[in-house]
């Protein structure tokens, strides 16, 4: 998992167009061969294992991650977004990318298509 994220960081800062949140899924796709490659139904099992039975406030984008640990008989409370100063500048290709694709955005504005060509995140220096 680890190789392939970098992977698909060096795709996107190499990207002649440039690393935008239009081409974000784009690159993952070219490098691992689907979206998202993580297979989140395992992901609640340590948290079983600890005796977690409720989230309080769950810190997280992604609907597979909260709908697996949902799914596994886990209560989560409340649904926080990522608060906009803890979103690093070069973080923003993928958050948009992300809100854009349907993950979880809380108060974040969906931008339309043509918008995210506007979300460029810094190239290799």
């Amino acid at each position: 998992g680890e190789v392939t994220k970098f992977m698909v960081y060096n795709a996107r800062k190499r990207n002649e167009a440039g690393d935008t949140a239009q081409e974000y899924f784009k690159r993952t796709e070219l490098v691992a061969g689907v979206q998202d490659m993580r297979f989140q139904e395992l992901m609640p099992d340590p948290l079983h294992w600890l005796g977690i039975t409720k989230i309080h406030r769950f810190v997280s984008m992604s609907n597979m991650k909260y709908d697996a640990v949902t799914a596994s008989g886990i209560t989560i409370e409340e649904r926080v977004d990522i608060p906009e100063e803890l979103i690093p500048c070069d973080a923003h290709v993928e958050i948009d990318a992300k809100v854009f694709a349907g993950y979880f955005a809380g108060s974040k504005k969906q931008k339309t298509y043509d918008e995210l060509s506007g979300t460029v995140g810094r190239g290799l220096e």
